[in-house]
C-alpha cells in the first residue's frame, strides 16, 4: 500500500454548508440552469479549493472524499440526499435520472451574514465553471486534482477515500492545513 498524505479532520461549518447550497440553487434559478447534485458538489469543491488558496480558508470546512466521479464534500452530499419537504430545507428537488436529482426554487436568498463576499464570488465562479465545462470535462479536471490523486484507490470495494486538506493547497502544505484546522475549531 502506498503512503498517502495525512488526513486532518476539520470541524465542518454547517451554517456555511447550508448557505452555500442555497446560494448555488439561487444561482441556478437566476441563470435558468439546472443544478444537479453533481453540479453542486463540484461547485463547492472548486469554490472551497479556490478560497483556501486565495484567502487561507475554505468556505465550508467540509470533509472531502474521493469517489468514483471525483472529489465530494461529504456534508454537502449528505444534505442533498435529504428530502427538502421532510427536512424543511429551503429548496425543491426532482428526480431526473436513476440517481440524479435537480435542485431548484430556492425559498430564500443565501444569508450574507453567514457567507462573505469572497465566499459568494468563489461559489459563483465555480458554478459558472461547472456549468460551462459540463460533466465529462469537470470529471477530468477534478480527477487530475492532486488531493484526489493522492486519496483515490481503484482496488477493493470501498467507494470513498478521505482526502487530505494539505493536498488542496496549490503547493501541498501540512502547516497551512493545521492552521485551517485551528480556524475551523475556533470559528
Amino acid at each position: 500500500m502506498r503512503t498517502k498524505a495525512p488526513i486532518i479532520e476539520l470541524k465542518a461549518n454547517r451554517p456555511k454548508i447550508l448557505e452555500s447550497v442555497v446560494y448555488l440553487v439561487c444561482e441556478a434559478d437566476r441563470l435558468s440552469k439546472s443544478a444537479s447534485q453533481y453540479d453542486i458538489v463540484k461547485s463547492v469543491f472548486l469554490a472551497d479549493r479556490r478560497h483556501l488558496n486565495e484567502y487561507g480558508r475554505p468556505i465550508t470546512f467540509d470533509k472531502y472524499v474521493a469517489m468514483e466521479h471525483g472529489p465530494v464534500p461529504s456534508h454537502v452530499y449528505d444534505l442533498l440526499k435529504k428530502d427538502p419537504a421532510a427536512e424543511d430545507l429551503p429548496w425543491s428537488r426532482e428526480q431526473v435520472g436513476t440517481k440524479v436529482w435537480n435542485y431548484f426554487s430556492a425559498k430564500r436568498e443565501a444569508d450574507p451574514d453567514i457567507l462573505s463576499q469572497s465566499d459568494f464570488e468563489a461559489l459563483e465562479e465555480a458554478f459558472i465553471t461547472v456549468k460551462s465545462l459540463g460533466f465529462s470535462q469537470i470529471r477530468k479536471l477534478t480527477h487530475e486534482d492532486p488531493a484526489y490523486i493522492d486519496a483515490w484507490e481503484d482496488d477493493g470495494n470501498q467507494k470513498a477515500f478521505d482526502m487530505s486538506y494539505m493536498m488542496l493547497f496549490d503547493v501541498p502544505d501540512i502547516e497551512k492545513a493545521m492552521e485551517v484546522k485551528f480556524i475551523a475549531e475556533n470559528a
